[in-house]
């Protein structure tokens, strides 16, 4: 198998779910979607951020007029499923279904034209940039479609390429995210761009504390809930029992 990665960067104002993600920097979103014909394709997406960037990711995928799905000014003519699976309070798992799919240009609709069948895409978003990763059987074509792509992106959006190679690193499942309380996720955040794990540790909980404007307690408490959730994550358990009960 071989894998395909690119980026795809939106201006402010080129798509109604980018302009979520850049509203909320704090959001991110991980998909897995599997394209099943030219004119079809399901997708399941965990989004975890505020509450309010939830909402309107919901609003937005539900509203049929958003497309959502093209790369160019023209939104793609389509039957529409959408349903929840998870809603928690910073959580949201989305699944979608579009059917019929005519005279769209989306990197879907562009890799099934193009690519050999059987195409899984695992992605990510984050504030302006929508991350791609292309599963296929070979790179028969994936030239043209790289050509494609890039000479039908709309206004706003640039690309950016990323590898071509071996794929490795599927194991792991692809829409697992770690879902925390906002002021977790900016402890972590901080830390790690202030070097503090790095070794030798480039800054102490003191500074950092005192750059969050935070008593040091806070942010000790802090950081071990946050590398509480992420051990537990790695380390998994028997989460695939609950399919059973």
């Amino acid at each position: 198998m071989r894998e395909f990665t690119f980026a795809i960067e939106y201006e402010e104002g080129a798509d109604p779910i980018t302009d979520v993600f850049i509203d909320h920097p704090s959001a991110v979103a991980h998909s897995l979607d599997g394209f099943v014909t030219e004119d079809r394709f399901w997708r399941i997406e965990r989004v975890s951020g505020p509450q309010s960037a939830l909402d309107r990711i919901e609003s937005v995928r539900f509203d049929d007029s958003c497309c959502g799905e093209s790369i160019t000014g023209r939104n793609c003519d389509a039957t529409r499923y959408h349903d929840v699976l998870e809603r928690s309070s910073n959580e949201l798992v989305l699944y979608t279904y579009l059917t019929d799919i005519r005279g769209c240009e989306s990197v879907h609709t562009l890799a099934g034209k193009h690519l050999p069948a059987g195409l899984i895409f695992e992605t990510r978003r984050r504030e302006s940039a929508h991350w791609w990763r292309v599963l296929m059987r070979s790179d028969e074509h994936v030239g043209v479609f790289y050509d494609d792509l890039g000479a039908r992106l709309g206004t706003g959006l640039t690309f950016r390429m990323g590898h071509l190679r071996d794929a490795s690193g599927w194991r792991q499942d692809s829409i697992a995210t770690v879902a925390m309380p906002e002021e977790q996720e900016a402890a972590l955040r901080a830390s790690i761009e202030a070097g503090y794990y790095e070794t030798p540790r480039e800054a102490t909980l003191d500074e950092i504390a005192a750059d969050l404007d935070v008593p040091r307690s806070t942010l000790s408490y802090r950081l071990r809930q946050a590398e509480a959730q992420l051990a537990r994550r790695y380390v998994g358990g028997n989460e695939g029992n609950r399919w059973l009960e």
